[in-house]
């Protein structure tokens, strides 16, 4: 009797390491099937701020922002107007800056920075978090960044100076 309650006593800690292997080897397959679906620029139809449908296959070149933030995120704000600051609106790129919150909100935010006239910048409402979901963007504000051959150069998480976007959108990578 005591040989059985030893063989389960062993047999449990085993079991459990067993599938916390396979749990952990699932994860990662999982996380690298999600990062080559957006290594190059995906296909996709979203939705501005003022609900007009904007495609990605407008986007023949890059390098390309893409910037997961919320209206009411203080870092998002210090970030989006560093960027700003920083002239990065008279360079030559693309920047989506995606948003699932309310667009009254997004409205107040983009008038705030007065970016709703620039030309290669797009607002992007996901209510629904598809982008957000395909992207894996968890964290506000988070950063991806594609090169000119819209491919994925790096992905930022949290707030980032805009030396360092430039560096990934510009430097040598």
């Amino acid at each position: 009797m005591k040989r059985k309650i030893a063989r389960y006593l062993l047999l449990v800690p085993l079991s459990l390491v067993v599938l916390l292997i396979i749990a952990t080897m699932t994860r990662k397959a999982h996380t690298e099937v999600e990062a080559e679906r957006i290594r190059t620029l995906p296909e996709l139809v979203l939705t501005d701020w003022n609900g007009i449908e904007f495609n990605t296959l407008d986007l023949t070149s890059g390098p390309l922002l893409i910037t997961f933030f919320h209206p009411e995120c203080d870092h998002c704000r210090y970030e989006i107007s560093s960027l700003l600051m920083a002239e990065l609106k008279n360079r030559s790129f693309n920047i989506l800056l995606v948003s699932y919150a309310d667009t009254s909100e997004t409205r107040s935010f983009i008038q705030g920075l007065r970016i709703a006239d620039i030309k290669h910048i797009h607002i992007i409402h996901d209510p629904e978090f598809k982008m957000s979901d395909l992207f894996g963007a968890e964290i506000i504000p988070t950063n991806f960044i594609y090169n000119d051959s819209l491919r994925l150069v790096k992905v930022l998480k949290g707030v980032v100076k805009p030396e360092t976007i430039m560096k990934y959108l510009y430097g040598s990578n």
